[in-house]
């Protein structure tokens, strides 16, 4: 027995040798780090040091190898791309669409109408639309969808059409002192009427904090109902934007310096329609983001726009669908009654007429929301839930002293003909109404 145990142990020891060994101490082929603790006499690190490096130049030539300083280094690395597209629901693809596909019609009233984070608005006889665009030659290859800003046909109108996104103000901080980049896909319709087939591109900023595209709609061009803009806005950019011709495709890009100030950050796309409005007075874009880009500041332009085909545009950063549909829900909830009897939140009975549900939203919202309501969804009639009333009236229920609405959920009051009796825990169902609860945080 005592010589099992001996071999056991012998072998774990071989075990043991047989794994390599972690690195660990300082690896530095003798040299002793810069201002390193266990060194203390070695010179503390300057970013004058230089570092050799090799050129790869082809063919031999010289130089076949350089030094670069800690400082060099350090600038080209704070000059790369900062990746991290600040707009959301800028793919049609992923867009989520809760309002609607096809977009509501909006002329003075700057409206969240159509794609999820995108207001949009014209003017007096003009009358437009941001709907999705499925159609072939709308968007480029690896997209199926795109955003169709399109005045509708027969206005007489010549004010411009511009849709939104306000970033809000936590995200567009970052922007502070540095070069921004916006970057899209554009195609314009056969009947695309502006005046040199251009459009403008606005990057702007503002002082204040989260104050609204309304402000912003009347900061830029008076427009969109509003009254005042933001504090201190300005346009870091009004690029023209130069879309070559009707029914032509192509990628656009501008770039603009923000300043240090700036606590709010806005991008506008916009463009001027001429004579009455054909079917296909529109541009239809994708692809849409905003993004830090130090390394082409040398292009930053107040008014020039570039294509892509010549300028080094960022590649359009996309985001998983999941991803996106907890973002946009951040600002924008719907829940729409559908065909299938499906419960939709937990309820207790307030009295025989009268049930409070709990809608949970998926994601907590930006900001406590505000909440409508189309009447629908149905309760139980019965504590068996066998059978279903019609909800004939839903609410924001106002039978407990606290706020009911808050940024993670809703408690809402259905009135029906007949519920079960005080206290009775039931379900609020889809059955096969037209019922919607919209929840809202949008700036």
């Amino acid at each position: 027995m005592m010589k099992y145990r001996n071999w056991l142990l012998a072998g774990a020891c071989v075990l043991a040798a047989a794994v390599p060994a972690l690195a660990a101490g300082f690896l530095t082929n003798g040299l002793p780090p810069a201002g390193g603790t266990q060194y203390p006499t070695t010179v503390p690190l300057t970013g004058n040091e230089t570092i050799p490096v090799d050129t790869n130049l082809a063919q031999g030539l010289n130089p076949a190898s350089e030094s670069v300083s800690a400082n060099q280094m350090a600038a080209f690395i704070g000059g790369l791309p900062a990746k991290g597209n600040v707009l959301i629901g800028g793919d049609a693809s992923t867009n989520l669409w809760q309002r609607g596909t096809t977009g509501a019609s909006v002329t003075t009233t700057v409206t969240y109408g159509g794609p999820d984070r995108w207001a949009y608005w014209s003017g007096a006889s003009t009358a437009m639309t941001v709907s999705k665009s499925t159609t072939a030659g709308d968007f480029p290859t690896s997209y199926q969808a795109a955003f169709k800003m399109a005045r509708t046909a027969s206005q007489t109108g010549v004010v411009p059409l511009c849709m939104t996104q306000e970033i809000e103000s936590v995200n567009a901080t970052q922007f502070q002192g540095t070069t921004a980049e916006l970057d899209f896909h554009a195609y314009t319709g056969a009947n695309f009427s502006a005046a040199n087939a251009q459009m403008t591109a606005y990057v702007t900023y503002g002082t204040g904090t989260d104050e609204g595209t309304s402000k912003l709609a009347y900061g830029l061009n008076a427009g969109g109902g509003g009254s005042t803009g933001w504090t201190g806005q300005a346009n870091a950019a009004a690029a023209v934007v130069n879309l070559g011709a009707v029914s032509t495709a192509g990628r656009y890009a501008v770039v603009a310096n923000i300043p240090a100030t700036a606590t709010e950050l806005a991008v506008t796309l916009c463009y001027t329609p001429v004579g009455t409005a054909g079917t296909n007075d529109y541009v239809a874009f994708s692809g849409i983001q905003l993004l830090r880009n130090p390394a082409n500041a040398a292009y930053a332009s107040a008014t020039v726009g570039y294509s892509a085909a010549t300028f080094p545009a960022q590649s359009f950063e996309r985001r998983l669908q999941g991803v996106e549909t907890l973002y946009q829900q951040r600002y924008y909830y719907q829940l729409t009654e559908t065909a299938a009897i499906t419960p939709i939140a937990p309820c207790s009975a307030v009295d025989t007429t009268h049930t409070n549900c709990l809608v949970q939203f998926p994601v907590p919202m930006r900001t406590t929301p505000t909440a409508t309501y189309a009447a629908g969804f149905a309760s139980p009639t019965s504590t068996t839930q066998a059978t279903l009333g019609a909800c004939s009236a839903l609410a924001s229920a106002t039978t407990v002293t606290s706020t009911v609405l808050n940024p993670l959920n809703v408690l809402v009051n259905c009135t029906a003909t007949t519920i079960p009796a005080a206290g009775v825990a039931s379900f609020l169902y889809s059955n096969n109404g037209t019922g919607t609860i919209k929840v809202t945080a949008e700036l």
